[in-house]
């Protein structure tokens, strides 16, 4: 399998952001999800598999490690937190009800992952916003 069958996204001006035309966004067909899942399930699981060894499992020429990299921290946000289409409060409630069921020994070390993952992508966010809208003006 190639790029060429992954469905490649044009994401407007991505290299001013990324700067580099390798970070392409990328739309994961169910085909390419697939064997997402296979290559991190060979590794032991999402905790256990690195963007590295899934790109190098899945074997997928032209995909990249930062596609890999967002789709792993996806996947494993999707395993700890639930679907839900509420949001504001309830949501947040419900994610640590979700987080404050795993048990005490690993949970706390991955509810407090998962938080300190939330606080830096949403400072990231905060950042990527300020830098593009002092572009615009």
């Amino acid at each position: 399998m190639n790029i060429s069958t992954m469905a490649p996204h044009a994401g407007g001006n991505n290299q001013n952001l990324h700067g580099a035309a390798s970070r392409q966004r990328l739309r994961w067909t169910n085909e390419l999800h697939e064997r997402f899942v296979d290559a991190v399930t060979q590794l032991g699981g999402p905790d256990r598999a690195t963007p590295k060894g899934v790109l190098r499992v899945m074997g997928v020429q032209g995909l990249t490690i930062y596609h890999v990299k967002s789709h792993l921290q996806k996947y494993r946000l999707a395993k700890y937190l639930p679907d839900s289409s509420a949001e504001g409060t309830k949501e947040n409630k419900e994610s640590d009800d979700v987080l404050s069921k795993l048990d005490n020994s690993s949970g706390m070390q991955i509810t407090e992952a998962l938080k300190l993952q939330m606080e830096v992508q949403k400072r990231l966010h905060e950042q990527l916003e300020a830098r593009f809208n002092g572009n615009c003006n």
